[in-house]
């Protein structure tokens, strides 16, 4: 297990679950600063139960779950769901989609008190290469251009850990090519912890720094060059792995 003082979550000998029902067991790993860790495993087994108890919408029924942030103790988080659909009724543009990141912090009006909110958000916007779509209704835009607007969104909530979820998930091959390029500058240029859940292996494999292996309620984590030697990840994706 990874030990690293600047570790933004650590569980320690953690049980997760739902109410009386336990979904993992004796659950050891650690997300250090900079590190782009992998939740692999197959449907069902709990890789949302760990995104749900980090982003601490419920509590670890045993053991230990720590977060640490720069601001007042507090981890910021910026959160791309697997799959959000924004009722096409409402004609939200991109901007308006990447402006709501905006809203989830109290603290953020420090900084557009500097910055103005325009100004934050068509930034975002722009880092996720997705500036020229402002002014485009969301509910136009394909798949692979919702992401990225989602992404900007995440960022606009100026997070310390980024979590996606299956973000690669029904988006054709150039454009997941293109999605992890980008995150791959978050992390590199922008020392920008991110926590990934996928069901593909070959295309992040080089991006993941940890993997964590979730499977018949346990939790196997390790460096991902160590984890993609498991028998776990050879069995399920084969040749991939």
């Amino acid at each position: 297990m990874n030990q690293s003082r600047d570790a933004l979550v650590r569980f320690s000998q953690a049980s997760l679950g739902y109410g009386q029902r336990p979904v993992l067991t004796g659950v050891d790993l650690a997300l250090g600063s900079g590190d782009c860790l992998g939740v692999l495993g197959p449907n069902g087994a709990g890789k949302s139960t760990i995104l749900k108890t980090i982003l601490g919408l419920i509590p670890p029924m045993k053991g230990k779950v720590e977060r640490r942030g720069s601001s007042v103790g507090s981890l910021r988080f910026g959160y791309v769901p697997q799959k959000e659909k924004l009722d096409a009724i409402y004609p939200l543009t991109g901007w308006e989609v990447a402006e709501m990141g905006t809203y989830r912090r109290f603290e953020l009006m420090q900084t557009l008190r500097r910055k103005t909110r325009t100004e934050f958000v068509s930034q975002c916007l722009k880092d996720c290469g997705v500036q020229d779509l402002a002014d485009r209704r969301y509910s136009d835009l394909s798949g692979g251009q919702r992401q990225r607007v989602l992404i900007a969104r995440a960022l606009a909530a100026e997070p310390e850990l980024l979590i996606l979820d299956e973000p690669l998930a029904g988006i054709d091959v150039p454009t997941q090519k293109a999605l992890l390029a980008l995150f791959q500058e978050f992390k590199d240029r922008r020392g920008l912890t991110l926590l990934m859940v996928s069901h593909r292996l070959q295309a992040e494999r080089d991006l993941f720094t940890h993997i964590a292996w979730v499977e018949n309620g346990r939790v196997e984590y390790g460096p991902s060059a160590e984890m993609l030697r498991s028998h776990h990840i050879s069995k399920s994706f084969g040749d991939e792995s």
